[in-house]
């Protein structure tokens, strides 16, 4: 009997905590009657209260606002205003409400009226005004967000950044302004936000050079400028930034990438140049990234040799990718000196007709290596040798292979990986050709049985060619000779 009544109050206990919010919120985190709020909606979540308004206009927005005043101790963890008819953010309209996370997104904004966000200081942490129609940083209205981490203004007609433009953001850690129009970052634009600020996102814009305001923020780690329009960089371009890991410079207009340029970033761990018309890199252009590189991204340009003279040098480099570019040849030294630590190797869609002997011999930790859509015939097993036990992916797909014996490594690479359940690389289909017959094949159902592969490859052609083999052991080793 008291084991029956300890479970009742158990029970009894859990539908009341349950009762409470069924996530764990506290008592006082009630949504408002919908009505009263309508056409919005409101959840409560763990931390406050979750309010969306969607397709609705200023007045019904300020209705529910209203409503949101006269409730205190209410914390509005997000509140979301998407896909609205909302062209001025009105004076005062948050005021009295706690809200932490807001997002204005698609709302045809273009106007922020200084005191719309002011009240809103001690609480708010994230603000996203993305998508909408400002033309210009609405900074008189962000001047008191003190408590503010994050700011999005991505897809604006921002076309010039002023000087201060974020003056009293002294927190801000994450600032993103892709796809605006900006032309012009003054060099005073980003004052105050050198304490904290860790990631820049400038890119998608008409930027003709990096702007020197960047040069100021000495605690940044991520700066992405992709998808402008800069044609030059040199070394003091990134004079302070001696914090930064990640920069993104792809798809811009380098033509070439000069000596000693990013010799200022001692911490720099990714690099991206990618989808630019790089055709030249000085060997001292990576002076600087030896101990710290280990990303390199340089497909997507006009680049004709591996760039081994500039690489040498980067003795941390794991992945190095030169996709897409116009690389017709591999010199056998090509890495020789910083090989050993690349694991991840992209060489597709360039114009390699053969592969040297020697040409993998240094990369000894190699995991991937990606060869497709180039203008191979033959992939011999000795140049794979070097590499096949640490290999986890090869991807040599769409290249004009001949089915030989050369190609046998590539079938057993395949059964033993097999056994270690890779279905990534058990669903390409990678063919080859048998010349006589003029009819393509799975390499994995290469006919070895008329293929008459001798030496290495005769030791682990199939079962069914043992009799043959045994036949020829038979016959004397000058007839065995004149035959072969």
């Amino acid at each position: 009997m008291n084991h029956c009544w300890a479970i009742l109050l158990a029970v009894v206990g859990f539908c009341y905590v349950s009762g409470q919010s069924s996530n764990g919120a506290s008592p006082n985190f009630q949504c408002p009657p919908h009505q009263e709020i309508n056409p919005c909606a409101c959840n409560v979540k763990k931390n406050g209260l979750d309010i969306m308004c969607e397709f609705t206009d200023n007045f019904h927005i300020s209705k529910a606002m209203t409503v949101l005043k006269g409730r205190t101790s209410v914390i509005v963890f997000y509140l979301k205003l998407r896909h609205n008819n909302l062209p001025k953010l009105q004076s005062f309209i948050f005021l009295g409400i706690d809200i932490r996370h807001l997002t204005i997104h698609n709302s045809s904004l273009a106007v922020v009226e200084e005191s719309s966000l002011s009240s809103m200081g001690i609480g708010l942490t994230q603000l996203d005004l993305s998508q909408n129609n400002l033309g210009s940083v609405p900074s008189p209205a962000l001047k008191n967000l003190h408590h503010l981490l994050i700011l999005n203004l991505n897809h604006n007609k921002i076309s010039v950044v002023h000087s201060k433009a974020f003056e009293g953001l002294d927190t801000l850690e994450i600032l993103t302004l892709y796809e605006n129009k900006i032309t012009t970052i003054e060099d005073g634009a980003f004052k105050g936000l050198s304490k904290k600020l860790r990631r820049l996102n400038i890119g998608g814009n008409g930027l003709t050079a990096v702007p020197k305001a960047v040069g100021h923020l000495d605690n940044l780690r991520k700066l992405e400028m992709q998808e402008n329009s800069i044609s030059h960089i040199s070394e003091r371009d990134f004079e302070g930034l001696v914090k930064l890991d990640s920069l993104g410079l792809a798809h811009n207009h380098l033509r070439n990438v000069p000596p000693k340029a990013f010799s200022h970033l001692k911490e720099l761990n990714s690099l991206e140049l990618d989808g630019n018309s790089i055709t030249f890199i000085d060997p001292e252009a990576f002076v600087g990234l030896e101990v710290s590189l280990q990303y390199l991204r340089l497909g997507d340009n006009n680049i004709h040799t591996i760039p081994s003279d500039a690489l040498k040098r980067l003795h941390r480099l794991r992945h190095l990718d030169l996709r897409s570019n116009n690389i017709s040849f591999i010199p056998e030294d090509a890495f020789t000196g910083f090989g050993d630590s690349i694991t991840f190797l992209n060489l597709q869609k360039n114009n390699i007709k053969f592969l040297p002997a020697m040409g993998f011999d240094n990369l000894n930790s190699l995991e991937t290596l990606n060869l497709q859509n180039n203008k191979l015939v033959h992939i011999p097993e000795e140049i794979m040798e070097p590499i096949v036990d640490t290999l986890r992916v090869v991807d040599i797909m769409d290249n004009p292979l001949i089915c030989d014996c050369e190609l046998r490594w590539y079938k057993d690479w395949l059964k033993n990986l097999k056994d270690k359940d890779d279905e990534m690389m058990q669903k390409k289909r990678t063919v080859c050709t048998m010349e006589h017959e003029h009819r393509e094949y799975p390499v994995q159902s290469m006919p070895l049985d008329r293929m008459n592969c001798v030496g290495k490859n005769m030791e682990r052609t199939s079962a069914s060619s043992a009799p043959s083999l045994i036949a020829s052991a038979l016959i004397p080793p000058l007839i065995m000779l004149n035959c072969l």
